[in-house]
């Protein structure tokens, strides 16, 4: 168990601009009995994913099972209840097991699945990839549960283990079904899943012996969605039209067409904003073992990660394209030039685009490790850092009897590459 202390503090906030944000849900929750506090850095994080890349790469990907466990365990060392921080007790060896065993069974079905569609007159094509999409929708959903489940089962505070109770199936069905009829009605009922899916997946989550409750209803998440529903329409039908008029009018000016896309900024912020209420919404309808909780996340701070994040990819966007004009024009240069002169060997070539290839190769990885140091872990921040409570958490006790504990990891999550932390 691992105790933080408030001289910590000072270090955890140096030269942050989330640190910022952090102190603004700071200041918000002076009327609550308790807060959540991360004490997570930016610093530490950034250190973190690069060694986490080296391996994998140097692995051809086997390490990414341990370095999520690494990074699990450096984010639930940092996240701090009553003076207590969280631990997290998985193993990257548990997610490696998984992941074969899914497969194991993932790939022949998938082949079987190709024979079986191969079989098929062409009339019926149609109809297998929808099926195919379909299956494949149904088994995230699965997937996203199982591994809440393993997170769940090996997250501890003060020796209380979390469990996550319920059928993954069931909620796949939940997840599905609230699917399509946000489909059907063209995004109308998005908030069913929402509701629906945080109150199966809350009511069927315990901290010890005590069980967690969500009160929240439709209602109130719908007058919120309509309203953002109604700003996106507006805003495409928009961009809609400035793309029409720069068509139909063959002396537009230059600047039009870029003015398309500033509608679709207006949609981000408004996704922002309803995002923001959901989180708090959901925070404020969550009871635990007499604690009520709530959220101080404010949606200036979400609109100030984004544009924060979108300046460093422009930025890092316009540094990876430079580089990649000065490798290419060189290499360029070189090979006319020696072509000019006399016959060049291809190990020659081959030396002259190395640097403009490896540019290439490192894109994904390095713009990967800006994505979750720049977005992904000061979102988490924010979040965690907003949420408060009221009662006494001492009430809280470990569950005597035995848990069925998962022995292996998210194998179908993996499987799916859905990411996240």
């Amino acid at each position: 168990m691992s105790t933080h202390d408030e001289n910590e503090l000072p270090e955890a906030n140096n030269g942050s601009q989330a640190a910022a944000d952090i102190a603004e849900n700071s200041e918000n929750a002076e009327y609550h009995n308790g807060q959540i506090q991360y004490y997570g850095r930016w610093q530490d994080v950034l250190k973190l994913c690069c060694w986490n890349t080296l391996w994998t790469i140097l692995t051809l990907g086997i390490f990414r099972f341990w370095a999520k466990t690494r990074m699990r365990r450096y984010i639930w060392s940092n996240i701090v209840i009553d003076g207590d921080a969280l631990e997290y007790t998985g193993r990257g060896l548990e997610l490696f097991l998984g992941f074969l065993i899914i497969s194991v069974i993932f790939i022949p079905a998938s082949l079987l699945l190709g024979f079986i569609s191969a079989q098929l007159p062409p009339a019926m094509q149609g109809l297998q990839i929808i099926v195919m999409y379909a299956v494949i929708l149904f088994l995230i959903f699965v997937a996203i549960y199982r591994a809440t489940r393993y997170r769940m089962s090996r997250t501890f505070w003060r020796g209380i283990r979390g469990k996550l109770g319920g059928s993954s199936f069931k909620y796949a069905l939940i997840g599905f079904g609230s699917f399509l009829a946000a489909i059907l009605s063209l995004g109308i009922l998005m908030p069913l899943s929402f509701i629906t899916l945080t109150r199966y997946e809350t009511n069927n989550t315990w901290i010890g012996d005590h069980q967690a409750r969500f009160t929240g209803t439709f209602g109130p998440a719908f007058k919120k969605w309509i309203l953002t529903w109604l700003l996106c329409l507006v805003a495409i039908a928009i961009s809609g039209g400035i793309i029409a008029a720069a068509v139909n009018f063959t002396h537009s000016p230059f600047y039009i067409v870029p003015l398309a896309f500033i509608p679709y900024l207006v949609i981000v912020f408004g996704m922002a904003w309803y995002h923001v209420w959901c989180f708090r919404y959901q925070s404020e309808n969550t009871t635990l073992a007499g604690l009520q909780f709530g959220s101080t996340l404010a949606t200036r701070q979400y609109i100030k990660l984004l544009l924060r994040f979108l300046l460093l990819m422009v930025l890092a966007g316009i540094v990876f394209v430079a580089l990649l004009s000065v490798t290419g024009g060189f290499a360029a240069f070189s090979i006319l030039a020696n072509n000019a002169a006399s016959y060049m060997p291809p190990e020659q070539v081959l030396a002259i685009l190395a640097p403009f290839f490896i540019l290439m190769l490192l894109a994904t990885p390095v713009f990967g490790i800006l994505t979750f140091v720049g977005l992904t872990h000061p979102m988490l921040a924010l979040h965690v850092s907003s949420l408060v409570y009221d009662g006494d958490i001492a009430e809280l006790h470990q569950n005597t009897d035995a848990q069925n504990v998962p022995r292996t990891g998210e194998g179908l999550a993996e499987a799916f590459d859905l990411g996240g932390i």
